[in-house]
């Protein structure tokens, strides 16, 4: 990329940014206005979602309009605080809802593009990154199995939780069935993604790639949990330029900023500042653990002590995301004494955002022309 077109990226994050704050004044008005109640439905707010998304789409085809739609995108995050549903349909809206300003941020920053197909096929690629292509339609046997095993173990560790207290030494239990929760949900996302793709015919970029395997708190991070945001936010435009000047104020920078986008979820789902800054705390405490594993030099170590060292280190740290994301689901669950039906709306929104992802990348395929930046003005 040349000097113009990187000085012209920076000039347009103040769009990004500016939907960023657009966000945080709605929910602020939502958190400090004592006659407001939430008054949305779920089904309005799904709604909203679907037409953020294809307004942004179409939009980012002119200058102005790629503009207009990062802020109108950054306005829609804010939809899941007015919602009247349980926490935990709202913390998975929040999360569909950044789908939208992603996709309005990656095309405000990228080249113009003429169609609405080729700007799907640059989303569709982690903007350009990955090659989506297309292949024979068949059942992937080994991650209907992987899927399979994953919920199996969602719907173990939701049963543990369900039946220890949660005071004394019981907390030390919750939170390890807390934390094989996470890694569970994240074997899911690993396993469905390719299973729906290729029943779709088509092969789409991860965006987990079974994070407990990672050998280093930094892989786990960089290369194995969510992928997408690491590589196309918070590397090109957090860390890489703040590393010329300090590699360790990058680190520090980036989690602060992922903090910050964290706890506003969790407060968007519970209302509480408090246990949004617990959940925002973990995230700054992991840029200590990736200086810690640099100077112990993790990644000379044998491959299966770098995994426990990694596991470890994010186990002691858990409780700061475990106790927060616990209180979601179980605010929303009530007295549930059965895991079955949160296993079933964990495992329905990975597979409905498979589905989305997979037939998105199907209409944005063709046979004679993958993606390539187009020369055209400047935005």
């Amino acid at each position: 990329m040349s000097i113009n077109a990187k000085s012209r990226n920076r000039n347009q994050l103040v769009w990004p940014v500016t939907g960023i704050v657009v966000t945080i004044l709605a929910v602020k008005f939502a958190a400090t206005n004592p006659f407001y109640t939430p008054h949305i439905a779920l089904q309005t707010g799904i709604a909203a979602w679907f037409a953020a998304l294809v307004l942004v789409i179409v939009l980012s085809a002119y200058r102005i309009g790629a503009r207009v739609g990062v802020v109108m995108a950054g306005l829609f995050l804010a939809i899941p605080c007015f919602v009247t549903s349980p926490p935990l349909f709202r913390g998975l809206l929040m999360c569909i809802m950044c789908m939208p300003f992603s996709a309005a941020a990656a095309l405000v920053l990228a080249p113009p593009i003429a169609t609405v197909r080729a700007r799907l096929a640059y989303l569709c690629s982690w903007c350009g990154t990955h090659q989506v292509s297309r292949r024979a339609r068949s059942l992937d046997v080994a991650s209907l199995l992987h899927l399979i095993v994953a919920t199996a173990v969602l719907a173990i560790g939701m049963t543990a939780v369900i039946a220890v207290p949660d005071a004394n030494f019981w907390l030390l239990l919750r939170w390890l069935a807390g934390g094989i929760m996470i890694l569970a949900f994240a074997e899911m996302v690993t396993a469905c993604f390719p299973l729906v793709a290729t029943a779709f015919g088509v092969i789409v970029p991860p965006l987990m790639q079974s994070p407990y395997l990672s050998t280093s708190v930094g892989e786990f991070w960089t290369k194995r949990w969510n992928i997408l945001a690491s590589e196309k936010v918070f590397g090109p435009y957090c860390f890489a330029p703040l590393a010329r000047r300090s590699v360790g104020l990058a680190l520090f920078a980036g989690f602060a900023l992922s903090a910050v986008g964290h706890a506003l979820m969790v407060f968007i789902a519970l209302g509480s500042w408090k246990i949004s800054l617990i959940w925002g705390t973990f995230f700054l405490v992991q840029p200590l653990l990736i200086i810690a594993e640099r100077w112990l030099a993790v990644r000379r170590w044998r491959p299966a002590s770098a995994r426990v060292w990694t596991l470890a280190a994010l186990a002691i740290t858990s409780p700061l995301f475990v106790e927060p994301m616990l209180r979601i689901v179980e605010e929303s669950w009530g007295t549930q004494d059965s895991a079955l039906p949160p296993t079933a709306v964990v495992l329905g929104f990975v597979f409905v955002f498979s589905c989305v992802v997979s037939l998105a990348s199907l209409a944005s395929y063709s046979a004679a022309i993958q993606y390539s930046p187009p020369n055209a003005l400047d935005r």
